[in-house]
């Protein structure tokens, strides 16, 4: 798993780089919409680059040549305990990232306090899923729930805003449940409790949020005049002065809402960006590209430099022998040559001792460890590779 994880960095730090530092030039450019449509790239770019593809991975069974890996009781050991510290950290402060939103969540809708209402209340028709509610906290309008979602307006709500503002508001908080951004933001979750680490999974997570709020009111506002224009400014202003505690399955007309983000949100209502078809299958164009390059390389990054240095394919599960008690404790030394072959799912197979030296020492760990070893699946059987494991005390 962490192994996994540590593969993904270098294309999960291509994309996040990618999309936060060109950020003002995509907004300006392609408008909010379009941006929030580009944080796609995140989750589909990693799973694209971790797919293996039969045309990428042919050419890795071409030459088999034989392989060393060292084998040491000591280094053997400090591996197994650095990567254990490090698998029980990354492990712990992911649980104790899940716990603490799911108590975040459970917490915020036990204390709302809301009842159901008629529809009809409120001057625009609603989704025929949505159920509509009202709240005596003083919460800005939001949009909760995973399994049903729920639409709930402040008791003073129909007091704050106009009835343009009011339809306004609801016409942001539907733009959120017709693009599923509530289950989107499960995805955005899951990707930062796997890169918690990762200072630009953090950066990426807020950025995201906030061009949620900016493409919905894009959205809002695409064809509507410049006195509405006006009065959403006046709405967010009003909703500015209640904040509702951050959740991940919760959607709200404020929601990061900190005053720069307001700020943001306001200016980008001052102009109406109509994206330019060529700039935006440019972008588009580069996407396809960029994820198509990523996706050879994540084929290919266990073989890059190692196949021209040695031509051989390497593992990409490797299962250290122990090292034989009785050997390590007379400070024998030696090495097994072993031949195997590979299954089309990449699983080895018909292990045979070649060479041994001594004999019958290090034979049996040899063995037993190669078998769980694992490669890149292939269409075709690789047959007759060959590996040698040195055993040393060095």
């Amino acid at each position: 798993m962490i192994d996994n994880l540590i593969t993904l960095l270098f294309p999960l730090t291509l994309l996040l780089t990618i999309l936060l530092v060109g950020h003002k030039w995509l907004i300006g450019s392609l408008g909010a919409s379009h941006t929030y449509l580009l944080w796609l790239m995140v989750p589909f770019g990693l799973v694209i680059y971790s797919l293996p593809f039969p045309w990428q991975q042919s050419s890795l069974f071409e030459i088999a040549e034989i392989q060393r890996y060292f084998v040491n009781p000591k280094i053997q050991l400090q591996q197994n305990i650095s990567v254990s510290w490090f698998f029980y950290i990354w492990l712990s402060v992911g649980v104790l990232m899940t716990t603490y939103w799911l108590l975040t969540y459970f917490s915020f809708n036990k204390h709302l306090q809301f009842t159901a209402i008629d529809k009809s209340v409120v001057p625009l028709a609603l989704p025929k899923k949505i159920q509509l509610y009202q709240s005596s906290s003083k919460y800005s309008p939001m949009l909760v729930g995973v399994v049903q979602q729920k639409l709930i307006i402040p008791e003073n709500f129909f007091e704050l805003y106009s009835v343009e503002q009011q339809k306004l508001i609801l016409e942001h908080e539907i733009c959120h449940f017709d693009r599923n951004d509530i289950y989107w933001n499960l995805v955005a979750i899951a990707c930062l409790t796997l890169f918690w680490f990762h200072p630009l999974a953090w950066l990426a997570y807020f950025r995201f949020r906030q061009d949620q709020e900016l493409s919905c009111d894009q959205h809002v506002l695409a064809l509507k005049p410049k006195e509405s224009r006006i009065n959403y400014s006046k709405a967010l202003l009003v909703a500015a002065q209640s904040t509702p505690p951050l959740a991940f399955a919760q959607l709200s007309f404020k929601k990061h809402g900190d005053k720069q983000v307001m700020l943001e949100r306001i200016n980008n209502l001052k102009t109406s960006i109509n994206t330019s078809k060529r700039i935006f299958a440019t972008v588009i164009l580069t996407t396809i590209t960029l994820l198509s390059g990523l996706s050879y390389a994540g084929n290919q990054h266990d073989n890059v430099g190692e196949k021209a240095e040695s031509n051989n394919i390497k593992p990409i599960i490797s299962i250290s022998p122990k090292y034989p008690q009785k050997a390590a404790k007379d400070g024998i030394e030696g090495s097994v040559v072993l031949q195997f072959n590979i299954t089309e799912t990449g699983a080895v197979e018909n292990v045979e001792v070649v060479e041994a030296t001594p004999p019958y020492v290090f034979d049996k760990a040899a063995v037993n460890a190669l078998k769980k070893w694992k490669y890149s699946p292939v269409n075709n059987l690789g047959k007759n590779y060959t590996v040698q494991l040195d055993f040393t005390m060095d």
